[in-house]
């Protein structure tokens, strides 16, 4: 497997934010996170990333442990992740917003190499012709294209979606579903995806983890989960 945590426990002051949480991520897979508000997904998001240290059990990725790694050298070694409230250098323009995270990746290339890398990025995410704007400037929907394009200028071999679709309408949701498909399936990228837009979960994920007051409910195909009494409690209701 490329990603694995075991018994991961994460403690904010008196607040468990997880318990002891075991779960796996298989390489070339789309798979799923989600749950009620609070059950602590962006809290695992963030340990996996280096953003956040665990408060006991251990994550690894490719075979080789991470625990506890800084977000940058996590970075280097394959994960890249976006953040549901995009916040890119707003003074700085779109090329060198993905220019930052280009050069983290890969210091030694020369900066032409980079800059047509990057150009390239800004148009696969349909950002070509913002490139040289300040992301100040950028709609919402935008900002999280430019929020892509810098994380796969990382290279990364396992990428963090953090609820992508939101404020996006029925069609841009489509279209943003098959681009994920895409990233698995034409660049080979392994996804873990927080989303709360069943809809598209059923539609992309392979396997679905469900968090619930930061504990694994269950782990499974997606048509398992939406007809698992326990989840439908829990998060999805009647």
């Amino acid at each position: 497997m490329l990603l694995e945590g075991r018994k991961i426990s994460k403690r904010f002051g008196g607040v468990q934010a997880l318990s002891e949480v075991d779960f796996h991520v298989e390489e070339g897979s789309i798979t799923g996170l989600i749950g009620p508000n609070g059950a602590g997904k962006t809290t695992l998001f963030s340990i996996v990333a280096g953003a956040l240290k665990p408060t006991s059990g251990r994550t690894f990725f490719e075979g080789r442990e991470i625990t506890g790694l800084p977000a940058d050298q996590i970075c280097r070694r394959g994960i890249a992740r976006t953040f549901q409230i995009v916040r890119p250098f707003a003074s700085m323009s779109c090329l060198e917003n993905v220019l930052v995270a280009a050069v983290n990746r890969h210091p030694e290339r020369p900066r032409a190499a980079l800059e047509a890398a990057a150009r390239d990025l800004l148009g696969q995410v349909g950002l070509a012709d913002f490139a040289d704007q300040e992301a100040r400037h950028l709609n919402v929907i935008q900002k999280k294209r430019l929020e892509l394009a810098r994380a796969l200028a990382t290279e990364p071999r396992l990428l963090l979606l953090d609820e992508v679709l939101g404020g996006l309408n029925t069609q841009e949701i489509q279209e943003a579903v098959e681009d994920i498909r895409a990233l698995r399936d034409r660049r080979g990228i392994t996804i873990l995806w927080i989303e709360h837009v069943m809809g598209a979960i059923m539609q992309a994920a392979d396997r679905v983890i469900v968090l619930d007051q930061g504990r694994v409910l269950t782990a499974a195909p997606p048509r398992e989960v939406v007809s698992d009494p326990r989840v439908i409690q829990a998060y999805l209701g009647e």
